[in-house]
């Protein structure tokens, strides 16, 4: 598995691997209001315009075939991360929040804290990672997610 910053003109693959996991995955769970929400949000579009004000993004590629997309926000917030399912449940997503993690301390040294508002189906996911509930469940635009925090001077997030 190789991790890499998400190039420009990836943006329309990542596109397509986030909406192909959140249709499976997390779009049962919302109203309509939160899918219509998700979805424009995860457009190639607001991906390259968020790369350019400053959003992390990073994927893991399998050969030439994208298997996971992450994208962090100042902050730092974790706002997106999804896993293809052939690589689900194999340490992909930990290993890309490590990359990820160890760019942030290069751009942003001294964070001692990264927060993640995790799909309900997620937070189990997340708390394997580290990841602690910073408040109850919660419904925005017809998103509900759990607000979670990892501490980062006593995580043990290994690449």
């Amino acid at each position: 598995m190789d991790f890499r910053l998400l190039e420009s003109g990836q943006e329309a693959e990542a596109s397509r691997l986030v909406g192909r996991v959140f249709h499976r995955s997390v779009a049962p769970l919302f109203p309509s209001e939160g899918v219509e929400e998700f979805l424009s949000y995860a457009t190639a579009e607001a991906m390259a315009e968020r790369r350019e004000q400053g959003n992390l993004q990073l994927a893991a590629w399998a050969g030439a075939k994208m298997a996971a997309y992450l994208e962090m926000r100042a902050g730092p917030h974790l706002a997106m991360l999804f896993i293809d399912s052939p690589w689900q449940r194999q340490g992909v997503g930990r290993r890309l929040l490590a990359h990820a993690l160890e760019l942030l301390r290069r751009r942003e040294p001294g964070f001692s804290r990264v927060t993640v508002n995790s799909s309900p189906n997620s937070v189990e996911a997340y708390r394997r990672m580290g990841f602690r509930a910073s408040g109850e469940s919660q419904t925005k635009n017809g998103i509900s997610f759990v607000p979670m925090y990892l501490e980062i001077a006593q995580s043990k997030v290994h690449t």
